[in-house]
């Protein structure tokens, strides 16, 4: 990513949220309405007494573990830090660790427990969509490179594949 392009992405997408109600802070409800149908999957999953609950816990936590340990291996620094031009919403400078994108690994782990725990195309293309957009709005707001974006989704898809297709 260039820097210019980097400077057009952020301030168009500051520009549209400035224009919106809630500004900077609608950047946090995709996220959130990904953790609220990823809790009331895991509550129905529980009153159910449904097993699948172990692994609906277990693999998205496995990811995030995974994305966790990974990021200060490669230590890469965050677009922000590398052009000196500040993000869309809150950011801590310095911080490092953009690869894997924390958010987008998680996202995708979510989206892929909640479709394992219901499968249906509703689900499916609400949790996809879902992730999609975290994904993007990780990159549109300059918190990350697409690369990190990438990896993160082909890390969380592995370890979701494995933990719920294998065994």
């Amino acid at each position: 990513m260039k820097k210019e392009t980097y400077i057009r992405m952020t301030s168009r997408t500051r520009g549209i949220l400035q224009a919106l109600p809630g500004k900077e802070k609608l950047l946090r409800l995709p996220t959130l309405l990904c953790a609220l149908c990823y809790l009331l999957s895991l509550l129905s999953l529980f009153l159910q007494r449904d097993i699948r609950i172990l692994r609906a816990v277990l693999v998205p936590a496995v990811c995030f573990l995974l994305a966790t340990l990974i990021r200060p291996l490669i230590n890469r620094t965050r677009p922000y830090d590398r052009f000196g031009i500040p993000p869309v919403g809150s950011y801590l400078p310095g911080k490092g660790r953009s690869m894997p994108s924390r958010h987008t690994a998680c996202a995708a782990a979510i989206a892929c427990a909640v479709i394992y725990a219901f499968p249906s195309w509703p689900t499916a293309l609400l949790m996809g969509l879902l992730t999609i957009l975290i994904a993007a709005l990780r990159i549109l707001s300059g918190h990350h490179y697409p690369s990190d974006v990438f990896a993160a989704l082909l890390l969380s898809l592995a370890v979701s594949a494995s933990g719920y297709l294998i065994g």
